[in-house]
């Protein structure tokens, strides 16, 4: 019987934990600049570091981290459980997160731009597969599902995650017609709400389980 390792799961710990401490930067460096309440993550790659270096490779890393993290997380319940539509799932998150690196938001004010569509329609992909994907991962009898001790956990996230996503989506068309909405606090209260969903997902991946 073959022990599965618990790499991807280290993995994907480092990974999302990266993923905050650049967040973190970004928010800390660039408060004078881009406003967590009114402006989402995604405007940091607009923001302006010492010296006057762009923060795009700073927030293009903390997206790669995301990614990375995520990635791992998708190797590492794909050697334990084969559910197709939960991996499926996933893996379009980790595609959005990856194309939504890749495609620039429209600054503000600009008019609406094909690399701006691109980002915001895969921003809404990963948005939503991530909780529909951890949904599925809890299915199956008692006892045979190694998320089972976290199911309930793991479900109450992801229904906050898919209100969330519901929350953020009506502030961003609301934000259209009245620009001081809190979009961007919206999105950064569903940003750690995903953080906290990924990290309980990973916590059975960090111990061997025979296979």
């Amino acid at each position: 019987m073959k022990t599965v390792s618990t790499l991807p799961g280290r993995l994907a710990v480092v990974g999302v934990a990266l993923a905050v401490a650049i967040s973190l930067e970004l928010h800390f460096r660039l408060a004078g600049q881009i406003s967590p309440i009114s402006q989402t993550l995604s405007e940091y790659v607009y923001g302006r570091l010492g010296l006057g270096f762009s923060a795009a490779p700073l927030f293009t890393a903390m997206c790669l981290a995301l990614v990375l993290g995520s990635t791992a997380l998708l190797v590492g319940i794909a050697g334990v459980r084969r559910d197709r539509a939960a991996l499926t799932l996933l893996g379009l998150w980790c595609g959005g997160l990856t194309v939504l690196t890749l495609f620039e938001v429209d600054p503000p004010g600009a008019p609406r731009s094909l690399s701006g569509n691109v980002h915001n329609i895969a921003a809404l992909v990963a948005f939503v597969a991530l909780p529909s994907a951890a949904w599925l991962l809890t299915r199956g009898p008692g006892g045979t599902c190694p998320w089972e001790a976290r199911r309930t956990a793991i479900r109450r996230l992801a229904s906050a995650s898919a209100g969330g996503v519901a929350v953020v989506l009506g502030g961003f068309l609301w934000s259209q017609v009245h620009p001081e909405i809190a979009v961007g606090l919206f999105e950064r209260v569903l940003f750690g709400i995903d953080v906290a969903l990924l990290l309980t997902m990973v916590r059975p991946l960090l111990n061997a389980t025979p296979r």
